[in-house]
């Protein structure tokens, strides 16, 4: 497929892990990246060590343009993301006397005159450099295009928002065609127009229940002439009567 903007996600959470928690913020992550265009690496679940978050930070950044890191920006003695991220960019935690204020003013709203706890400033102990874009209110952290979002699905999503326009992909064109013919007897034409059209990618997926198909073929790429000439490749390929449906094919 062409080159374009790429990404990595790193799920930082031992509770996921243990399946005490299940993942919402992958998924979620992996189709709003999709949708903009951007080409997803690989996601990384990771515990609660900073070890183990240095090394998928590491890892990722030879390869891709930005990480997204979920979790683990909280307050309590686990929440290790950003140190972590500090750690794998070589530069300090400083705290951010505007983070600092944010958080007084968040805590104020919610909790009337309560001073905020001294420990609660853990959160705005920030690798030096990070930037705080997107809502003044609750602001999303970036430094070097790691962009470090919260745990909490619904805060998670409310800050990705803020910042997903930074992220520039050109979108993705998809056609999907769905066959009465099993994988058997697909794969060797499906194989040959895969081969002859690298510029695209050509998946197969079986079904195994009462659908209308047996197998959906996508189409994807994101130069959408030639998704659209694979996609005519391959129903050249095959006979017209295995076809049962076509989606997103021109006229």
């Amino acid at each position: 497929m062409s080159a374009g903007t790429t990404a990595a996600v790193v799920i930082v959470g031992s509770e996921v892990l243990s399946a005490k928690v299940q993942d919402e913020n992958g998924p979620f992550l992996a189709r709003r990246l999709h949708e903009l265009g951007v080409e997803l690496a690989a996601i990384h679940t990771v515990p609660d060590r900073t070890d183990a978050i240095v090394e998928a930070l590491l890892l990722e950044r030879r390869r891709v343009d930005w990480i997204f890191t979920a979790g683990g920006v909280g307050p309590t003695h686990d929440d290790l993301t950003l140190p972590a991220v500090a750690r794998a960019l070589g530069v300090p935690v400083r705290r951010n006397p505007e983070l600092v204020r944010v958080l007084e003013v968040m805590h104020a709203r919610y909790h009337g005159g309560d001073s905020l706890p001294d420990v609660a400033f853990r959160m705005a102990d920030l690798p030096e450099g990070t930037e705080l874009l997107g809502d003044p209110e609750f602001p999303t952290l970036v430094i070097s295009r790691v962009v470090m979002l919260p745990g909490v699905p619904s805060f998670l999503r409310h800050q990705f928002e803020r910042i997903a326009h930074l992220l520039g992909g050109a979108p993705y064109h998809l056609v999907s065609l769905y066959f009465a013919w099993g994988e058997d007897l697909l794969a060797t034409p499906l194989a040959a127009v895969a081969a002859a059209n690298p510029g695209v990618e050509v998946g197969s997926y079986p079904r195994f229940d009462r659908a209308d198909h047996r197998v959906r073929v996508t189409i994807e790429g994101k130069d959408a002439t030639l998704v659209q000439a694979t996609a005519r490749a391959i129903l050249a390929a095959v006979p017209p009567e295995a076809l049962v449906r076509a989606e997103g094919l021109d006229p």
